[in-house]
């Protein structure tokens, strides 16, 4: 046998097999990939259209806020209040009214039976319009204010009959409050929606209509702070397919003969908007009417490729019919993956150039990795907690690893009430505790605090689990309201929660806190048309005082918690 066949035998066999475990290395690595984009971009989706529809619906939940402020409702006061419809009254209620959600609904205003009307619209904070119109007068004056009372400037004057408005008259004729139609503003380019609610007198005769309007560009404002990911788009659509806000930076509206005029999802620009609507219409239609066959989430193949797209009905509670839809490309996840296939193919020639054992200990790493990928993909599709990897590569492999540790920090959260859930509570304090240890002035000092809810199991039993998970969602809001910005709620299991208060002084603070959030989640709770509400027995832990690892802590907050329960169910049967 011949040199320089000795050599072709060795090189082809070598060639041969760096270049088939460099292919299989890529198809692996494909796969891999392929399979763990899939199952990150339903969570993802799904994630993120539910955090849209919660944080809109807290837009439109600041609207009856305001209304309420001005005009309460009867049935949450302890006793009748009876309604004034004096000008001067109402402006100082209105003005209060205006400023609490000024992002969403700056303008609050009141149309009376007999033709008065007030209303505060706050432009800016150094600029406030009032209007006002006296019963029995023929004009409307608009003033520039800078505190009820004032009326030092008149900006105009203009003829104005509230009664006759499309908001009074809907609400005229309810003893709810009614959402009127996205309408077109021809002082602005963005569209508002109204909502409005009749205030009676004593002798329930009509005294008038209360509204403010919703702008919905902060809508559109919130989707564009959203990073979902570089071609993404997110949008809310009403009933009708007109689009409602969008995080594109076209315009929701356009000109006809110098007049706005809404769009339809379908007549949008963009392919990711318009596309996607068109060939998911039918779709999106059963999830609007509350068909539970039907999957919230759904692949479309569109000339740009692979769509994922997520949907998700909005604002059910409030009264109106919208759908968050949320569309990925899969190119915007498949890139990196796409990109590692081809340096497969690079780093198989450089391999072959250099020395197969280089080359066969590039392999075994990228193996281990891509294994370790693999079954962590797997574990995490199944919901199990992410095993710790230990990769540590700056290339594609590394790019998929850390991408899976960041997806999975996003779904902490318990998905119902968007607090932390059980496993976020425990690492907090695991944290907390190490770095309490570590400190080398002393301990630092931390309390939880166990929070049961007392009559739930009513509201669930008499008005359902919907009820339920809606007065969950409430209370949860109060908690995280009631608590610093630097403490955490999380929610521990059914209707239990815990509340992690970091750097308590002293058991007064901790008193002090337990009595405001007793009062703050004891108040009524709003459920379409019932009122409900809950008690709370409440226990504490502090550490090191109490005990040194969590298990501990909880233990002696819950026996405390149910020592107030039954310390509470002993004095009311005292009392009766």
């Amino acid at each position: 046998m011949s040199k320089s066949s000795l050599r072709r035998e060795l090189v082809v066999p070598i060639t041969v097999l760096v270049i088939g475990v460099s292919a299989a290395i890529a198809w692996v690595s494909m796969k891999a990939g392929t399979d763990a984009v899939h199952t990150l971009t339903q969570r993802v989706l799904i994630d993120m259209v539910n955090r849209i529809s919660h944080a809109t619906e807290q837009h439109l939940d600041g609207a009856l806020i305001a209304l309420e402020s001005v005009a309460p409702d009867p049935k949450r006061q302890p006793k009748a209040q009876n309604f004034s419809d004096d000008l001067h009254n109402l402006e100082v209620k209105l003005w209060a009214a205006s400023g609490l959600f000024m992002d969403v609904n700056n303008y609050v205003y009141y149309g009376g039976e007999d033709g008065r009307m007030v209303g505060v619209f706050r432009i800016r904070n150094d600029f406030v319009e009032l209007y006002w119109h006296e019963p029995n007068t023929a004009l409307r004056q608009v003033y520039k204010v800078n505190a009820p009372g004032d009326r030092a400037e008149v900006l105009r004057t203009d003829q104005y009959d509230p009664r006759k408005r499309p908001w009074y008259q809907a609400a005229a004729h309810t003893d709810k409050p009614v959402w009127s139609k996205i309408y077109n503003d021809f002082t602005s380019a963005e569209p508002p929606v109204t909502l409005a609610k009749a205030v009676y007198q004593q002798d329930r005769s009509l005294a008038g209509v209360v509204a403010t309007d919703v702008t919905l560009k902060v809508l559109s404002d919130f989707l564009r702070t959203l990073d979902i990911s570089k071609n993404s788009v997110a949008y809310i659509i009403d009933s009708d397919g007109y689009i409602v806000a969008t995080s594109g930076e076209e315009q929701a509206v356009k000109r006809v003969n110098g007049a706005p005029e809404r769009l339809l999802a379908s007549e949008m620009k963009s392919p990711l908007i318009s596309e996607t609507y068109k060939k998911s219409d039918t779709w999106q239609r059963k999830i609007l009417q509350g068909d539970k066959t039907v999957s919230s989430t759904q692949q479309l193949e569109l000339a740009i490729g692979t769509v994922d797209v997520a949907v998700s009905s909005l604002g059910t509670k409030q009264g109106l019919n919208w759908l968050t839809v949320v569309a990925v490309p899969r190119s915007d996840f498949m890139s990196s993956i796409n990109q590692g296939f081809f340096q497969s193919l690079v780093i198989a020639i450089a391999c072959i150039v250099f020395a197969l054992t280089i080359g066969l200990t590039i392999v075994d790493r990228v193996i281990r990795d891509i294994r370790k990928l693999t079954s962590a993909a797997e574990k995490f599709g199944d919901g199990q907690p992410l095993p710790e990897l230990n990769i540590r590569r700056d290339d594609e492999i590394g790019i998929l690893a850390q991408t899976l540790i960041e997806m999975e920090n996003k779904l902490r959260f318990d998905k119902l009430t968007q607090v932390a859930n059980r496993e976020s509570l425990f690492a907090q304090i695991n944290y907390l505790q190490k770095n309490a240890m570590n400190k080398a002035h002393g301990l630092e000092v931390f309390t939880l605090l166990f929070v049961d809810l007392d009559r739930f199991k009513y509201i669930n039993d008499n008005y359902g689990h919907d009820a339920g998970d809606r007065a969950l969602v409430i209370i949860a809001a109060r908690l995280q309201a009631s608590i610093r910005d630097t403490d955490i709620v999380a929610r521990y299991g059914g209707d239990e929660f815990v509340l992690l208060l970091k750097d308590t002084k002293s058991s007064i603070d901790i008193h002090n806190m337990v009595e405001k959030i007793s009062t703050l989640v004891e108040e009524p709770i709003a459920l379409d048309d019932v009122i409900v509400s809950v008690g709370v027995s409440i226990g504490w832990a502090s550490y090191p005082e109490d005990g040194d690892d969590y298990v501990r802590l909880i233990k002696i907050a819950d026996s405390r918690m149910y020592k107030r329960k039954r310390d509470r169910k002993n004095k009311q049967m005292h009392l009766v």
